[in-house]
């Protein structure tokens, strides 16, 4: 762990984070943790000492520690059950913890609003993706198809705080909303802690509280052609997160093949470059981010209306649309 005091974080992937120099009363303090959700995290602060700092930087990573181990979907941890354990057991069904089952919950609402698009029980399908990135190899049709023949929300049951597979082959993949609900509950226990004017960026999906003595935070698009910043945003009390074929992807034969993955065709999602939405509940903003990268632009609007955020998609072709609020929050 690296903390460093009054400078500004780097930020990866889809956003970029503008700080001032430090304020009058406040200091601005921050740390960078490497061992969570395989990415990069940020915590910035502006606090009256750094003791104060420290014991919100402390509960944050405790949160982030506690969340990563409870959604991991590859390892298993002594005296812990873990979606790793869910997914090698739950076809006898797997008391878990009340964040898992909530987590669970935000994928149903949006298993059900998406008609299936946003599907945690793709797992098979997508290890096969995430095995085929790793190798820089197409997958086989076939095999993708007999990955996905049980793969489907509708045939996991939760009840009483257990979890149950309907076919014991199937399993969970929650990449699309686990940051986004841990950084929630990071920014709730760093709150707690008697800290409230922080950004905190868990591999690019940024989420802001507060503001900073001198005014709003400012969070950048980024380009996905590498050209700098679409455009920046002062948001406050929200998140930003984007999904793009810029983050996570391989290429064979010149195609670029990122890790969106439709689940009615299993491939990877191909009408945008990368979407970014901005909501006040950051689980419902990395859920909406990926659902509207799986959606056309009408019925990703309506999305967004009925969970209060906004949305600026960039299409394949480079064009750009966005929701009506959007432009509101740019600078």
């Amino acid at each position: 762990m690296k903390r460093v005091i009054c400078r500004a974080a780097a930020l990866l992937l889809a956003a970029a984070l503008f700080l001032p120099s430090c304020g009058k009363t406040k200091k601005r303090y921050s740390v960078t943790y490497t061992e969570f959700f395989d990415t990069v995290t940020n915590f910035t602060a502006y606090c009256v000492s750094e003791s104060q700092f420290d014991r919100a930087e402390k509960a944050v990573r405790d949160k982030l520690g506690e969340l990563h181990r409870l959604f991991d979907i590859y390892n298993e941890y002594d005296g812990t059950v873990n979606l790793a354990t869910v997914n090698r057991l739950a076809g006898d069904g797997v008391p878990v913890p009340e964040a898992i089952g909530d987590l669970l919950s935000v994928y149903g609402l949006f298993w059900y609003d998406t008609g299936g698009l946003l599907d945690p029980a793709l797992g098979p399908v997508l290890r096969i993706w995430h095995d085929c990135r790793e190798k820089g190899v197409l997958p086989d049709t076939d095999a993708l198809e007999a990955a996905d023949e049980h793969a489907s929300f509708n045939r996991v049951f939760m009840s009483d705080g257990v979890v149950r597979f309907e076919y014991p082959d199937m399993s969970l993949d929650v990449g699309a909303v686990a940051k986004g609900y841990a950084s929630g509950a990071a920014a709730g226990a760093a709150r707690n802690a008697g800290v409230s004017d922080f950004v905190l960026d868990l591999g690019g999906n940024v989420l802001v509280s507060g503001k900073k003595p001198d005014g709003d935070w400012v969070v950048g698009v980024t380009d996905p052609t590498g050209e700098g910043f679409i455009t920046k945003l002062a948001v406050t009390d929200a998140s930003v997160v984007t999904s793009g074929d810029y983050q996570r992807y391989f290429e064979v034969d010149g195609v670029r093949y990122h890790h969106i993955i439709d689940p009615f065709t299993l491939m990877p999602a191909t009408r945008y470059r990368a979407v970014t939405v901005i909501c006040r509940d950051p689980a419902y903003a990395d859920a909406l981010s990926t659902s509207l990268f799986l959606m056309d632009e009408a019925g990703g609007a309506a999305l967004c209306r009925k969970y209060g955020a906004e949305a600026l998609w960039i299409r394949a072709d480079g064009t750009i649309s966005k929701t009506e609020g959007f432009s509101s929050y740019e600078r």
